[in-house]
Order: structure tokens, then sequence, then C-alpha cells
């Protein structure tokens, strides 16, 4: 038996339906408390240096919505409060009780970094395809490559400042794809589909709802329709990439590709480029080549995977919750389905089965941690009243 992404949480049998609630609670108590720790530490500082005049200037350009990669204070603001989704989404999967924090990477319980290298070579020709056609009117071939000045007019930003950007960029922007794939492509997905008994109904429902959620609340960054449907069929692509492959790998890498190339374009502040007009939020051109690139990386992820045999699922299988017969009220047959409790045929405990104290046999052949009493571990001795899941319990 094997276990799909989505389902993940579930080889757990200290899983609850409940559990996946604490979690938002704290990822949300830590998020706001993060947020008032950044806005400390940017707001106080310029009070001091630029009086009451720099405070309500940078309130209002917070509060437009838009992100100017022009303004290196606002773009380090904004993608910081962003950065902290990663460390708050791991400490609420901790403390709720959600397994150990691989679990969110892949079906392997952590990042295969390995699958991540190979994804370079996709990402390589996607970056091409994006280049030629999102940074198409921005170079110029006549007397040599140069900026298209005559189309973009003079960049607006100090060398300086055009320096610091960039570097923000390169520094931050992989985080603030990571964090935003953790949550959305790994958490979101995973809870709604271990919440759903029937596998491929909890995977479209996970899909559907990380999806929507995702582009909705990109809305107050002042999108119009085609902005929000750019980032919604990223979103789609995305996760079902995730479930294809069975981890985040290859969506934090194209995640931060697409921001990095889009910030660092637009950061020399062209003087004829209008960041803040209606077509810079979005239009229907921009909205079929964010589909078109996001499917060619599908296909390229698809091919790269089928070429290096990637193991997509997690060997074992879904831990019962329970010991003995199944009890008449606990609904017979149907518990025993992917997403009932259970009853029979638990995983063992480690030292029934010779694995280790932590509820896992030694290694799988491929030297990653496989669930006591799935078939790569040896058959369960007897079934278990508590598993300690796929590693050791955070």
């Amino acid at each position: 038996m094997s276990v799909p992404y989505h389902r993940l949480p579930r080889v757990d049998a200290n899983w609850r339906w409940w559990r996946p609630l604490v979690a938002v609670a704290v990822f949300l108590g830590f998020y706001l408390a993060s947020q008032i720790v950044i806005a400390i530490a940017y707001f106080v500082p310029i009070g001091a240096q630029r009086g009451p005049a720099g405070l309500t200037d940078l309130t209002e350009k917070l509060s437009s919505g838009a992100l100017d990669p022009t303004d290196p204070l606002i773009l380090s603001l904004t993608l910081v409060s962003l950065v902290v989704l990663l460390p708050a989404i791991m400490l609420s999967t901790k403390i709720a009780g959600l397994g150990p924090y691989g679990l969110l990477s892949s079906v392997r319980t952590r990042v295969r970094w390995g699958w991540l290298g190979w994804c370079l070579l996709p990402l390589l020709v996607l970056a091409v395809v994006m280049f030629l056609f999102q940074g198409a009117g921005y170079v110029a071939t006549d007397g040599g490559l140069h900026w298209n000045t005559a189309e973009l007019g003079q960049s607006t930003v100090t060398l300086r400042t055009l320096t610091l950007t960039i570097l923000l960029v390169v520094l931050l922007v992989p985080f603030q794809a990571a964090a935003e794939e953790y949550v959305f492509r790994g958490f979101l997905m995973q809870t709604i589909g271990s919440w759903i008994p029937l596998r491929a109904v909890g995977a479209v429902v996970a899909v559907a709802v990380s999806t929507v959620l995702f582009a909705v609340l990109h809305v107050p960054n002042g999108y119009n329709i085609w902005g929000i449907l750019d980032v919604g069929s990223f979103g789609l692509v995305a996760a079902v990439i995730v479930l294809r492959t069975g981890g985040l790998e290859a969506t934090v890498l194209q995640h931060a590709l697409n921001n990095i190339m889009i910030f660092v374009l637009q950061a020399p502040g062209w003087s004829q480029v209008d960041l803040t007009g209606e077509g810079s939020q979005g239009s229907w051109q921009g909205f079929v080549v964010t589909l078109g690139t996001s499917l060619l990386y599908w296909a390229l992820v698809e091919l790269t995977a089928w070429w290096r045999k990637l193991d997509r699922r997690f060997p074992g299988q879904e831990a019962p919750r329970f010991r003995g017969q199944t009890p008449l009220w606990a609904g017979g047959r149907q518990w025993l389905r992917p997403g009932g409790a259970g009853w029979s045929g638990a995983p063992a405990r480690g030292h029934e089965t010779g694995a280790s104290e932590t509820g896992v046999s030694e290694t799988g052949a491929s030297g990653d941690p496989v669930l006591a009493g799935s078939g790569a571990g040896g058959p369960a001795a007897s079934a278990v009243d508590k598993s300690g899941g796929v590693g050791t319990r955070p």
C-alpha cells in the first residue's frame, strides 16, 4: 500500500480532525505577533529618522496594496512579512502534533534534495521561455544586447538602490515563495485531503480550495479580474504538480523564479513603464502566458519525474487509530476506508516488529523512513493502541 501526498497526515495514528484547527489558531497568532514585531522594527527607526511625514508616507504606500519593486524599504517589509509564514506554519504543525516538519515537504517526509536538483533542468527551460515572453520588450538587440530604452525610457533609480533591490530579491524571494507553497500547497491541501474520506474527492477539493484561497488573498494587491485569473491559474497548476510529484520542491522553484524575474525586470523603475496603472494589475495576455508557461513546466517536470523514476507516494499505509474488532457503533466497514478511523490492520509497534522505538522501521531501500507494518517494513504482528507515526514525534 502507499499514501499520496494530500493524505500524509493520516499515516500517523495520532492524527485527529481537530489538530489542523489548532495549527491554524497557532499559525494566526504567531503571524499576528510577528507582524507587530516587524512593524515596530520598521516604523520606529523611520519615525525617529524621518518624523511623522515619513511614517505617513510609509503607511500610505503600504495601504495602497501595490508592491513597488523600486522601493527597497517597501519591498523588504512586504517580503519579510511573508517570509515569516514559513516558521509560522512549521511551529504551528509542531505544537498541534501533526507530525514532523518534513511531512509538509514531500512523501519522503523531508526535502528531496536530489529531486530538487533535477528540477533545475525544467526550471532552466522555463526561465528561457518566460524571459522570451515577459522580457521581450525589455531588451533590444540592435547594436548589441541592451535595455530597450526607446520603449522603456530611462531608469529612475540610482545604481545603489537597484543593487540593493536585486540583492533583497535574490535573498528573500526564495523563502517567500517557499513560505507560500508550504502554507497553500502544503498545509492547506494536506488538511483538506485528510478530512475527506475518499482520496480522489479529497484531492479535487484540496486543489480547488487552495487555488481559490490563493487567488482571493491576492485581491488586496489591487489585481483586476485578469490578474486574479493569472494568479489562480498559477496556483491551480502548482497544486496539481505537488500532487503528481508528491512534494513541494518543483513548485517552490517555479514560484521563486516567477517572482524573481518580475521584480528584477521592474526594479530599474523605467520612466515610461507605469507600475501602478490598470495594465500592470493584469491582462488577458499575461493570463495566457502564465497558464501556458505553467503547463509547460508541469509537462517538463512530469517528463523528468518519469525519467528519474521519482517516488511519488509514501511507502506505507494510513494508520488505524484503535485496536480490536470494529464495534457496531463505529460505522462498520466504512471505518476501514481511507478516510475512516480504522480498527484492524494497524501498523505494529516498533518493539513488536524489530523496528526503531520511533515506530519507524530502520530504513527503506532508499534510506528513507518506512512506516512500521507497511509492505516495505514487513507484516504487522498485531494492532496498536497508539503509533509513533513516520518519524520521531515532535
